[in-house]
């Protein structure tokens, strides 16, 4: 059984270790621990751990303004991917989302992350545009996708809830 738990300052000692080893795990330019922190004393920022017990599987962070939702960073350790962690990641931050009333998700994924878009459009998300050279390392466009939630009813939500769920 997983749990998500918020990331604050005063509880991101036990945590941002761990979410920085998966962030360099993961990414070829990979946030700094003070781009953690910074985003941690940041008012519309929220980063979130998913955890089994005591072990953090992966992590999210976005950026709430106004009726919007910017994901800025989601990753899951590759120990623990293809699990279905990051459909439990992407469902509970949609979930998030919706409890807050919010209209939109955006959010960049690099044009050659191929699983990574079909997990997104697995839960909806459609491009909406490109960024030219928007990645480094190598350079890359990013694709940038969203999502709806404006008008969301009750079938939408718990359709929402059940995708990517394993049979």
């Amino acid at each position: 059984m997983t749990s998500l738990v918020q990331v604050t300052v005063e509880n991101h000692e036990f945590y941002l270790n761990r979410i920085l080893e998966i962030e360099n795990l993961s990414f070829s330019v990979p946030w700094s621990l003070n781009g953690f922190l910074q985003e941690l004393e940041n008012p519309v920022s929220q980063l979130w751990a998913l955890l089994s017990g005591k072990v953090v599987l992966g992590y999210f962070c976005f950026w709430a303004v106004r009726e919007e939702m910017q994901l800025l960073d989601l990753a899951v350790h590759p120990i623990y991917r293809g699990r279905g962690h990051g459909s439990d990641l992407l469902k509970r931050m949609i979930d998030l989302a919706l409890s807050r009333g919010l209209s939109r998700i955006w959010l960049e994924v690099r044009a050659s992350g191929s699983s990574a878009r079909r997990l997104y459009e697995k839960f909806g998300f459609a491009e909406s545009g490109r960024r030219k050279n928007y990645y480094t390392d190598p350079a890359e466009d990013a694709i940038v996708m969203s999502l709806a939630l404006a008008g969301t009813n009750e079938h939408t939500v718990l359709t929402l809830k059940t995708i990517g769920d394993k049979a």
